[in-house]
């Protein structure tokens, strides 16, 4: 008669050590700065609208480049540490992709775009890269052992 498998027994590698916690950590804030970054672009130009008065200082491009300063090193950290205990290139790569769409729409978009484009790129961009932070998340907490 054949044993029930072990339930103790995983055919996933777990990994233990101070990278989940750091991990964890990065992804979040990246997380919630991609939210940030959303919110941003659907709801300034809403705002602008609205109340004119409200384009001399919520409009400008400042905020794109605190963002990038801000999105660039948490997304390079989280990912750096994802990657070290997932060994997941796929995830990696999806993110540096959506980390180098907000680049392209902070730096070249906001003075050659038209904003509607601009706002609509850094949306996707921001969704793409929340998704992979998520993902990114995800695959640590899978593989290490609590």
């Amino acid at each position: 008669m054949l044993a029930a498998p072990d339930p103790e027994v995983s055919l996933v590698p777990q990994v233990q050590g101070p990278s989940m916690s750091f991990s964890r950590h990065f992804d979040r804030i990246a997380i919630v700065l991609s939210a940030v970054c959303i919110v941003h672009c659907l709801a300034i130009p809403l705002i602008v609208a609205i109340l004119p008065i409200a384009a001399l200082g919520l409009g400008g491009g400042h905020f794109h480049g605190l963002m990038l300063w801000l999105v660039v090193p948490v997304s390079a950290v989280g990912f750096a540490l994802g990657y070290r205990v997932h060994r997941r290139v796929d995830v990696v790569a999806v993110g540096i992709a959506a980390v180098a769409l907000l680049m392209v729409a902070g730096i070249y978009g906001h003075d050659q775009w038209a904003a509607a484009v601009e706002a609509a790129v850094s949306v996707v961009a921001s969704l793409i890269l929340a998704g992979s932070h998520w993902v990114n998340f995800r695959e640590v907490r899978r593989l290490h052992r609590h």
